[in-house]
This record gives C-alpha cells, structure tokens and sequence, in this order.
C-alpha cells in the first residue's frame, strides 16, 4: 500500500504544470491544517490546564473557607461549653455534674466533645468513658500552654494522632486551680469541606500559628510542624489563597492547598486537593483527542495528495458541467422573465377589452400574482424552491395601492420556503383573501386595519391568516362570486386546507404543507 501511494504522489508530481492550481492548493491548505490543528490542539492542552488549575484553585480555596468557617463555629461552641463547664467547676459541683453541663452545652456541635477535668498539678480529676489518655501530664507542653495562657488554646492528641483539643484554663482569684480539655475527632474538618467534592486524595487540616498541625483528615502517622518549609513560607505569604504543593510535608502527595487565617484565634485551616485527581480527567481527554488526531492528521496529508490527483483529472469534465449549469440558469431565468412579460401584455390586452372595471381589477390583480412569482424567481435564482416572504410582501403592496388610504395594512411574513409551484396558488389567495376584505370589509369608507400573517406552525406546515376589523359576514349568507371557489381551488392544488370566520370582523386561516 505504502508503495501505491508513493506512486500516486510520484505520478502526482510528475504532471503537474508550473502554474499553482487547485491540486497544489489542497497539499499546501491539508499541511497548513495539520499545522494548525497541532498548534490549536496544543493551546486548548495549555487552555485546559490553566483553566483547569484555576478551578481546583478557587474550588481549594472556597472549600478551605468553609473549613475555617466550620472550625471557627466549632472551637467557638466548643470553647463556650467550657466555659459551661469552668463555671461549675467554680462552684464545687461534682465531675459529673460538670460533665453534665458540659454535654448539656455541646449538643449542638456536629459531634460530641469528649471532657477531661485536670488538676492544677497536671493530674487527671476525670475523663469521659471510653478516652485513653495519660493520668498525669504536668511535663507536656501542651499543659504547660493551658497553665500560662489566658485564651483557650489548641493541640493535637499526645497519644492518639486523628483528634485535637481545645483546652481551657480555670482561675480562682488569679491563680491557677485546674485545666479543661475538650477532645473532638479530626474528620469533623472534613464534614464542612464535603459540599465542595474535593475528591480522592483529599485532605483538610488547622495548622496553629506555631506551624504545628493540630487536627488532619485523613490523620498524621506523626505529630507535625511546618515551621521552615516550603509550605510554611507559601502559607504566611497572605491571610488566604492557594498554592501548588508538589510534595505534602504530610504523606508526599502533590496536592493544590487552600488555605484562610481566622482571626482571633491563631491557626490557619486548608483545604487540599490532589493534582493526579484533579487533572485525571484532563490527561484522559488528552490522551484520547491525541489518539483520534494522529490518524486523523496522516489520512489527511496522505489524502490531500491522492485528492490533487483526482482534482486534476476532474477540473476539465467539473468546467464544462459549470458552464453548462449557467446556460440552464440563463435558460431558467430567461423562460421566466419571458412568462412575466407575456402575463404583462395580457394585463395590457385587457385594458383595451370593453370589459366592467371591477371585473378588469380583479383580472389585472390575479395576473399580477401570477407575473410576480415569475419575476422573483428569474430575480433570485431560486428555480426549485421560493422564499415567500418577498413574494408576498409585493402582493400586499400591490393591492394595498389600490385600496382606500384610510385602511391600513400591517404584515409580519416569516421567512418561510416553499416548492416553486406552491407560490402561483398561494398568491392568488392571498391577493383574492386580501382583494375582498378591501371590497367588503368596511363600506361606506369605513377606516380599519387588515393584518397579514405567515408562520411556521410545525415542521411540515406553514400557515397564513389574513384578519381585518371590519364589519365581518354572516355564516347565513351564502357567498356570492367566484372568489371563494378560487381559493378552495387553489387551496386544493397546494395541498392544504382553509377556514373563514367572523369574529370582530373577518378571520381567514390557510394551512399548507411547507419546506
């Protein structure tokens, strides 16, 4: 195969004449193609990308706002419980009925606080079932924080990584007396990011203004500070905003961060989202649109070559078809523009015809419906199928001419195509419709309106609707003249069906097939 097509260019190559042709213009236009295709291909990867990032980006970002929102409430309920709590420790009461109070004013959080009591030793007075925490933390940090800080304060769990606490100091007249902790699980970050679809990889954490990382979803396999790193630097770069972390100081995971400061109580909340989930979908599509380009380019260049051949073995038999498609045109236009001119002397013929001059209008308005379709079809050139809209257009003004200046005409005439042999019988109807609500519709010299209407109602029919308010007609009252045989005629011969009714005058309703 690959020898035939080397021919064919090589066959392709030798008779070509020195002159650029069509052939050369199809090599020249298919390269130009490919090229730009490559190129254009290449910018919507960029394109895509950028946009892309940009999303994941903004996406990171409201969903870390979110967190910090939640967290904020959170801490914030959390910590009022406590102070619930400091309140009745105050008092004397006993642990469990300030456990009580404790419970009684956290359950409205997401999920339960679990309650530590220590003393001002660091010894453990009393935990909520089911914790698992040291009897005695007077040499941890995080005790020595709760003994010196005057605001609650927060921590990561010493012993079991996947919680964090908020921790509150208890005075009596200024001296210290007592801490309590309230301990509440890490997923509950995640809760809040939820409505944003981070996807899988994800990750939610609070960094403290130490760079210590107090609370992550999922959790840390070890306790974790940030200060000095990369990320560190990104994160104190502006109180909130995004960035692209190539490597989590966490697990390792390239991820783009979001991440909000909340004021007042000294930690950041971020929200990441991982880069192979978030541009999955664009390497995929990447991937595929390459797959279908790659032939895709090949058959055309090889096509554009196969095709100038071709092209110019048929550029001779495709002249001598255009030039006879212009005689048959000239031959159209001329047969039509010929009927016009003989309908225009018979219209002629009849003004010399001792013939009543009502029955010459209606003669010379009916034959020029007839001439005005001839003419605008050799006009337009449209020898198969007629866009009535200007065809119809004419009528109107033509027979409007005629009328009483007093009535006026209004049309609003779709664009609508029909077959060439539909436009004869629609425009006599109309111009005998038209004709007779000029005629009958206000006597006297009555003043009025008549309206005239052409849309598409379906795929298949189009529908006509000449409507005056004029003095109408009786149902009763047989019609007299050859009028309304004309238009059931010519109704027939299109194909459609009509209707006349009085309502506040006259309403007359044409549907007929259409293009």
């Amino acid at each position: 195969m690959a020898q035939g097509i080397a021919g064919s260019i090589a066959g392709f190559e030798e008779k070509r004449d020195s002159r650029w042709g069509v052939a050369d213009t199809v090599v020249a236009a298919s390269s130009g193609l490919v090229a730009l295709i490559v190129a254009v291909f290449v910018f919507l990867c960029i394109q895509g990308y950028n946009s892309t990032l940009a999303g994941v980006k903004s996406r990171a970002e409201r969903a870390a706002q979110a967190v910090a929102e939640g967290s904020h409430w959170t801490i914030g309920a959390t910590t009022a419980s406590l102070d619930v709590a400091a309140a009745q420790l105050l008092s004397g009461a006993s642990p469990a009925d300030i456990a009580a109070a404790f419970d009684s004013a956290s359950s409205t959080l997401p999920v339960r606080p679990a309650l530590r009591i220590y003393a001002a030793d660091g010894k453990l007075l009393w935990q909520s079932p089911g914790a698992a925490v040291p009897p005695d933390i007077s040499a941890s940090d995080g005790f020595q924080q709760m003994r010196d800080a005057s605001a609650p304060t927060l921590g990561y769990h010493e012993t079991a990584l996947g919680s964090f606490t908020v921790s509150r100091r208890v005075d009596r007249g200024g001296a210290f007396i007592g801490a309590l902790v309230a301990e509440l699980p890490d997923e509950v970050l995640y809760r809040f990011a939820v409505p944003h679809v981070l996807g899988e990889g994800a990750a939610v954490s609070v960094i403290r203004s130490d760079g210590w990382v107090i609370a992550r979803d999922p959790p840390l396999q070890a306790p974790l500070n940030l200060e000095g790193s990369t990320a560190w630097d990104e994160l104190n770069k502006s109180s909130s905003g995004s960035y692209i972390s190539q490597v989590s100081p966490a697990d390792g995971v390239s991820r783009v961060v979001g991440f909000q400061r909340v004021a007042g109580l000294n930690y950041l909340a971020l929200a990441s989202i991982s880069q192979t989930a978030a541009f999955a979908g664009l390497w995929y599509s990447i991937w595929v649109v390459s797959l279908l380009l790659a032939p895709f380019a090949l058959v055309l260049l090889v096509g554009s070559f196969l095709a100038a051949r071709v092209i110019r073995r048929a550029q001779a038999s495709s002249n001598s078809l255009a030039a006879a498609l212009a005689r048959n045109e000239q031959l159209f236009r001329e047969i039509h523009h010929r009927v016009k001119n003989n309908l225009q002397s018979v219209t002629a013929l009849l003004q010399v015809h001792a013939i009543p001059r009502e029955v010459r209008a209606d003669l010379t308005q009916r034959i020029f419906a007839m001439s005005a379709v001839h003419e605008h079809i050799y006009r337009t050139g449209d020898f198969a199928d007629v866009r009535i809209k200007d065809y119809l257009h004419t009528l109107i003004e033509n027979v409007k001419a005629g009328a009483d200046p007093g009535i006026v005409v209004m049309d609003d005439l779709e664009d609508v195509t029909v077959d060439k042999d539909a436009a004869a019988p629609l425009g006599l109807i109309l111009n005998e419709v038209l004709s007779n609500c000029f005629k009958h519709a206000f006597p006297d010299g009555r003043t009025g309106a008549v309206k005239v209407s052409l849309k598409r109602v379906s795929d298949a029919n189009v529908q006509l609707i000449v409507e005056d308010d004029g003095v109408g007609f009786s149902d009763a009252t047989p019609p007299k003249g050859i009028g309304r045989k004309l238009v059931a005629g010519f109704a027939r011969q299109l194909g459609g069906d009509f209707t006349f009714s009085a309502q506040s005058g006259s309403k007359f309703v044409l549907t007929f097939p259409g293009r």
